[in-house]
């Protein structure tokens, strides 16, 4: 994860021009707080620019009603705890009608291109600025630290973890999971949904499998750009990245 000083620098924006910012605004901080969100710099860089530690930064735009969690959700796939879910993220390994070139000429035919090619990119391009995704940067925690900071990385991951997902759903599982209400409060209700119906494979071709992967994921792609929930992780919407949403 790039540092507050880093961050800046790709921003070509100096440690001591930040700092007057935010003390020209600090009776403003929702000034301070929406320009942070928009450059994605961090409770933890806003601690590296200012020297302030994060539980005084958090406490202070609490203290005016503003949540830093919302600064802090900038990982590329998943914002979220998923406890033993992370296990089914991965690369596609897989060849033929479920290969990742495959897929995406399935999803390229339901949803425009740009939109496409820029939902494997990272919102906030500091993050590819050493050739390299993190697994701070991910956001899932065992992928190690040697991934190519490339769209073909994101996309493999992406198609990777969906077939892991959904070649353990039915029909019937799908419906319950996709119709699920979700609230601040039920989110357990919900894992334990996904948990359950988690636990037997279900028999699908790999036809159909790829033809449901694929519409799941156009639907991805344009609930991301144009849906009434923002957010950052390309899998954060998915049925596995809700299961961590609390």
């Amino acid at each position: 994860m790039a540092t507050g000083e880093q961050v800046l620098a790709h921003y070509q924006i100096t440690v001591a021009y930040a700092n007057e910012f935010i003390l020209a605004n600090i009776r403003q901080p929702d000034i301070i707080f929406d320009t942070a969100e928009e450059f994605g710099i961090t409770t933890q860089h806003l601690s590296n620019i200012t020297g302030y530690t994060t539980e005084t930064i958090s406490n202070f735009f609490s203290s005016f009603g503003l949540d830093t969690i919302e600064l802090d959700d900038i990982n590329i796939l998943f914002n979220s705890e998923l406890d033993n879910g992370f296990s089914l993220v991965g690369f596609n390994n897989r060849s033929d009608v479920l290969s990742t070139s495959s897929l995406g000429s399935l999803v390229k035919a339901e949803v425009e291109i740009l939109d496409y090619s820029d939902f494997f990119e990272p919102i906030f391009s500091y993050q590819k600025d050493d050739g390299l995704y993190t697994p701070d940067e991910l956001g899932v925690p065992d992928l190690g630290n040697d991934i190519a900071a490339t769209q073909e990385s994101i996309e493999s991951l992406v198609y990777g973890t969906l077939i892991n997902v959904y070649a353990w759903l039915d029909d019937s599982e799908l419906t319950v999971l996709k119709s699920f209400s979700h609230t601040a409060t039920n989110i357990n209700e919900y894992r334990s949904l996904l948990i359950d119906a988690l636990s037997d494979p279900t028999t699908r071709s790999d036809e159909e499998l790829a033809n449901l992967i694929a519409d799941e994921t156009a639907v991805l792609i344009n609930e991301y750009w144009y849906g009434d929930v923002i957010v950052n992780g390309t899998l954060d919407l998915s049925l596995l990245g809700l299961a961590g949403i609390a």
